[in-house]
């Protein structure tokens, strides 16, 4: 009974619900990457070489 209950469902919506989502934060970060001022990228970028401390530059 619960074999061809599972048997009659379609699951094809999920792939592509999944790939179009995918799709959907794969550019939401590109675009904010690209947006994503000088100041900002540079501050990151050195918080490796830090000890805890922030500048306030």
């Amino acid at each position: 009974m619960i074999r061809e209950l599972l048997n009659s469902v379609e699951y094809g919506w999920i792939a592509s619900t999944a790939l179009v989502l995918f799709f959907s934060v794969f550019l939401a970060v590109t675009i904010r990457t690209l947006l994503t001022d000088k100041k900002t990228i540079d501050s990151q970028a050195d918080i490796p070489l830090t000890d805890g401390q922030r500048r306030n530059t």
